[in-house]
């Protein structure tokens, strides 16, 4: 079995709807399935020659630092709400996202600048709303946001027109 299809598998595998919610922190229970999904996350992801890896808050946490030690670059963090950080900030709120919540998000402004090629690793894309917040931060700073990469692309067209390329492991349609 190819490594993608090794990743898929694991992502399929171990993917749940409990209440009508995404598990997808089951996937990352099993040091075998975790392991595959990073490395599928860093495989798609360096194709673009990202510089620095960032997550949004809580999933991007995750899975961004993993994806950024596996190719050799920095991480740095997108917080949520009113979260602390030291030094200069830059603030943006989202729209609406697929439950019709908006997100502050915030992004450290010593971490990006000109010349920067940012990578967005996470778990879902959706209606992108979070993802479009953080490429006008990652933007603010002059740097560049090269891709989303994700565990699962659901994204709608609105956010394809509003984002670089993504790239996935699985799409919406292969989930159960």
């Amino acid at each position: 079995m190819t490594a993608d299809a090794l990743a898929a598998d694991n992502v399929l595998c171990h993917f749940r709807w409990v209440d009508g919610d995404a598990d997808t922190w089951n996937m990352l229970r099993d040091a075998d399935s975790l392991s595959s999904i990073v490395a599928e996350l860093a495989r798609l992801c360096v194709a673009d020659v990202p510089d620095l890896i960032v997550g949004i808050e809580a999933r991007g946490f995750v899975f961004a630092p993993m994806v950024a030690l596996t190719l050799g670059v920095g991480f740095s963090p997108i917080r949520k709400g009113d979260a602390m950080f030291p030094g200069k900030t830059a603030t943006v709120e989202s729209a609406p996202d697929y439950r019709g919540k908006t997100q502050k998000l915030s992004a450290r402004m010593d971490h990006l600048g000109p010349g920067v090629r940012v990578a967005l690793v996470d778990d879902w894309v959706e209606t992108g709303s979070q993802a479009v917040a953080a490429r006008r931060l990652i933007e603010e700073s002059g740097a560049e946001l090269v891709n989303v990469t994700v565990i699962v692309d659901e994204a709608n067209q609105a956010a394809r027109e509003s984002l670089p390329v993504i790239r996935s492991i699985v799409s919406g349609d292969d989930l159960p």
